[in-house]
């Protein structure tokens, strides 16, 4: 409905209302017509523009994550290295060889060591626990009466020490004096003997096993109680002396 049509209405509302028993009268002229005009309704406030909603402020600049650390791996320890197996020895072998290999031990049997020496070409043993020392040759005194195999009497940082030769007492010839001629110290309760030897050459382990008796030996000498018995070492034959026997020789020729 526009503004002339609501005008209309608004009169035609107000001639229904009159009272119908009033003296009659000469009507009013109506008024002249009067064009209506089309009421506006007044302006309103211009709309404003439809404002677009700025954009979404961008999310920041986020720094890229550095990757995670992987996780430790703990080092297993490496196997031992299984060492390499050592060659087999050959089988066959030279009796040289052989004899210098000792035999397996056996429960309870006895080992002993044993100093080798020489005299001239023979090869002699004494047991290590008997030997006091091994020195130099030093100068002897001479003793009159007393046996030929008896060399003289040394002095040992102050003690006297009878020196006898080992060749004359084994019924041998006399020790020849060379630089690697020494003098083996024996000491046993007490008692003191020097024994001059062409050379010392060095320890040997000799088992119970490996000495054979004197007395069922063909290589030592028959009835010499001064010799132990003999053993095989290198293919060369030890006489293994009794060093407790050589302590209690008569040293002194009987008058």
């Amino acid at each position: 409905m526009n503004a002339a049509e609501v005008v209309d209405d608004y009169l035609g509302v107000l001639l229904s209302a009159a009272p119908t028993s009033a003296p009659a009268a000469a009507a009013p002229a109506p008024p002249p017509a009067v064009a209506a005009t089309p009421v506006t309704a007044p302006p309103g406030p211009t709309p404003a523009p439809a404002q677009t909603a700025p954009p979404p402020p961008a999310p920041p600049a986020t720094r890229p994550r550095p990757p995670a650390p992987a996780p430790a791996v703990r080092a297993q320890p490496a196997p031992p290295a299984t060492p390499a197996p050592a060659p087999a020895a050959p089988r066959v072998a030279s009796a040289a060889a052989r004899a210098d290999i000792p035999p397996p031990r056996r429960s309870g049997e006895r080992q002993a060591r044993w100093l080798r020496l020489r005299c001239g070409s023979q090869i002699y043993g004494l047991e290590l626990l008997k030997i006091r020392e091994v020195v130099l040759p030093a100068p002897l005194l001479p003793v009159r009466g007393a046996s030929p195999c008896l060399a003289g009497l040394m002095n040992l940082r102050g003690q006297v020490v009878p020196v006898i030769d080992l060749g004359l007492q084994l019924g041998d010839t006399a020790v020849e004096d060379t630089p690697a001629t020494r003098i083996v110290v024996l000491e046993e309760h007490g008692d003191t003997l020097g024994l001059r030897v062409s050379t010392v050459e060095d320890v040997a382990v000799v088992s119970d096993a490996q000495i054979e008796g004197a007395h069922t030996s063909r290589l030592a000498p028959v009835g010499d109680h001064r010799i132990r018995g003999i053993a095989r070492l290198g293919g060369a034959v030890m006489l293994l002396l009794d060093a407790s026997r050589l302590l209690s020789m008569p040293l002194y020729t009987a008058r």
